[in-house]
């Protein structure tokens, strides 16, 4: 499985795939792998369909901010949809936004910590009322049925023998925790990246996975 953060970049992969004449290997972004397996395992691991994905955020950010009686322009709302998206990446909930937010030194965009994280819980919570999840959500819910589900995990690892990350510098902490639950045990993951040219540290991502990644090969090949 070769894995990309952009449609348009597994496209370029696909293609030069193609023209490697390299059978055998599926081109994804993290959200399309993760999206793939979760319609998929759902029905099993959970039951019923997968529910619906939310295609945008700041309409559902709009509607929370209004339960609190709260009036934001849209640039401001979509800023807050941006800070959501960044505290779910980075693995932080409703419940420990605003501790997570003191400790890193971080301003929340237009209000302080525990009004954001009122906006994030409002706006969880109508996703649940809906029955909706979001592009983060596909993420997270695969991270805990991989880890709660052992026979799903074997599937996915039975599937897919190798690993390859384009643009690893831009790589999130959940995406990170989900590619450990991919590759289980091995240590059969190629990374190709660059720290210089991270451009999603804003969404969470971090080029620290790439610059450790050394370290964290010989740490996955020690436990083998």
């Amino acid at each position: 499985l070769a894995l990309t953060f952009t449609a348009r970049a597994a496209g370029e992969m696909r293609t030069r795939l193609r023209e490697l004449g390299v059978a055998g290997v599926q081109a994804r972004t993290f959200h399309a792998a993760a999206l793939r397996q979760l319609h998929y395992f759902w029905p099993h691991a959970v039951g019923g369909g997968a529910p619906e994905v939310l295609a945008q955020k700041v309409p559902v950010v709009a509607e929370a901010a209004s339960r609190l009686r709260m009036r934001f322009q849209g640039s401001e709302l979509r800023d807050f949809a941006a800070e959501i998206e960044w505290a779910k990446v980075s693995m932080i909930t409703p419940d420990s936004y605003a501790a997570r937010v003191a400790a890193e030194r971080r301003e929340p965009p237009g209000m302080d910590a525990t009004a954001m994280a009122r906006v994030f819980r409002g706006y969880e919570e109508l996703k649940s009322e809906r029955g909706l999840i979001d592009f983060e959500d596909v993420l997270l819910l695969m991270v805990g049925i991989l880890a709660e589900h052992p026979e799903v995990a074997r599937a996915i690892r039975g599937q897919y023998r190798h690993f390859v990350v384009d643009e690893y510098q831009d790589v999130s902490r959940l995406q990170q925790r989900l590619l450990d639950l991919w590759l289980g045990e091995r240590a059969d993951l190629c990374v190709v990246g660059d720290p210089a040219q991270t451009i999603y540290s804003f969404t969470g991502a971090s080029p620290q996975f790439l610059l450790n990644f050394g370290y964290m090969t010989g740490m996955r090949l020690a436990e083998l």
